[in-house]
């Protein structure tokens, strides 16, 4: 399955799932920098792909959309380098692993674990 990573990713993690053998797009290097969440979602909702982002806009896709969401919850203040080591052993585990359901949190861990919706009490 294909990833796509959103522009808030370093391309050096683009460029180490490559290296790594992943099918990976990433916004950037698409030229679509700036591009509106709203046609980000029309491809979701067309398309079987992994999209990797850190926009909790992306919480609330229909059920019924064919792709899978990842958000991460990695501190943006971590160096680089340990960020992009987080991403890239989550994402290859989770490729690995392809765990149901469409939307995920990639915790700061490097876990990734399902989204839940749960009614309060």
């Amino acid at each position: 399955m294909k990833l796509l990573l959103d522009e808030n990713f370093p391309l050096s993690l683009y460029h180490e799932l490559r290296a790594a053998g992943c099918a990976v797009e990433h916004i950037i290097v698409l030229g679509q920098r700036g591009l509106p969440d709203a046609v980000i979602r029309e491809r979701l909702a067309s398309e079987e792909i992994i999209f990797l982002t850190q926009d909790t806009e992306f919480e609330d896709l229909p059920a019924d959309y064919p792709a899978i969401v990842i958000i991460s919850r990695v501190r943006q203040n971590l160096p680089i380098r340990q960020r992009v080591d987080i991403w890239l052993k989550a994402i290859q585990d989770f490729l690995t692993r392809r765990p149901s359901g469409t939307l995920f949190e990639l915790l700061e861990t490097g876990e990734v674990v399902s989204w839940e919706i749960r009614e309060i009490q």
